[in-house]
């Protein structure tokens, strides 16, 4: 028997009776869902835009800033073309400036984009780019990462999933803020 094994023998021996999940019954005004996810967002650093479907390539163009713009979301992809291709995936004309995306939904209480494989079409779009542009339907909104999971549960199967709330920040002891070190270090969202 190995140290592995007689370690969790021995916490199984010691651990009672599993206990069950408690209730969560969380009640949330859905008439505030968008105005607290615009300001839990900005509070994170997302800039946030309240656009329409007719005008999203307006905002996406106006906030790239003339930088290289690539999407993966199907009805955008004749403008902006994917050619990312993660076999190269450092080779600089090939790295978008700007990705868009569109997020199967959004957390209200922690302005977390939900995102997987299929909407990020390689994984590391989510990391890569300068600046990402998130589309995100005002209809998706869910208040609580309680319900988020739930959501998730019923999902399809995916490969690859990620919250993503705001912009990539780390700061170390020394109170030096680096904007960008493992993602994008500007992130947008445009409501539609």
């Amino acid at each position: 028997m190995s140290s592995k094994e007689r370690i969790l023998g021995s916490l199984k021996k010691v651990s009672g009776a599993p206990l069950s999940r408690p209730e969560i019954a969380l009640s949330y005004d859905k008439k505030v869902l968008l105005e607290d996810f615009v300001r839990t967002s900005e509070t994170s650093g997302t800039k946030i835009f309240l656009g329409e479907q007719d005008n999203l390539t307006g905002i996406i163009e106006e906030w790239s800033d003339g930088a290289t713009i690539q999407s993966s979301v199907p009805g955008l992809r004749d403008q902006y073309p994917l050619t990312f291709d993660e076999q190269i995936p450092f080779d600089k004309n090939n790295i978008p400036g700007v990705f868009v995306a569109e997020a199967s939904f959004g957390v209200v209480e922690n302005a977390a984009l939900w995102l997987t494989d299929k909407e990020l079409t390689s994984r590391i779009l989510a990391f890569i780019p300068e600046k990402l542009v998130i589309l995100l339907s005002r209809k998706a909104l869910v208040p609580t990462m309680h319900e988020a999971y739930d959501i998730i549960e019923e999902q399809e199967a995916f490969g690859f999933g990620l919250f993503m709330a705001g912009p990539s920040k780390t700061a170390d002891i020394e109170q030096t803020l680096v904007k960008g070190a493992q993602g994008a270090k500007e992130l947008a969202v445009i409501l539609y």
